[in-house]
């Protein structure tokens, strides 16, 4: 008895589910001809890159040195060595290299 009446139940919700009219969403705006189409803005993209491109300047060139990678001979250019590496040498301050900083240089 309780299954039927269950069953009948259930389907009564479905029946009233079906013809209520449901919630449909609408537009966030209603019209559509504020807003920028798709090819706006894969050319704006693309400009904002080319103009990044040519900014850059000459002077850039003078002041920018390539920097010692880690493992690399540092002897004649000590303050060369590339981010997060120091360049350490032997006790009679030949053979120097490059290497990962010691834990007190990194924190100052």
């Amino acid at each position: 008895m309780k299954y039927t009446w269950l069953v009948l139940a259930s389907c009564t919700v479905m029946v009233l589910a079906e013809l209520l009219p449901g919630a449909t969403a609408g537009p966030y705006l209603e019209d559509d001809e504020g807003l920028p189409s798709d090819d706006d803005y894969t050319e704006n993209a693309i400009d904002r890159l080319l103009q990044s491109a040519q900014k850059r300047s000459s002077l850039i060139y003078l002041f920018r040195r390539a920097c010692v990678r880690r493992g690399g001979n540092c002897d004649h250019r000590p303050n060369d060595c590339c981010y997060n590496s120091s360049c350490r040498c032997n006790l009679w301050g030949s053979n120097c290299r490059c290497q990962r900083m010691g834990l007190f240089q990194k924190w100052g």
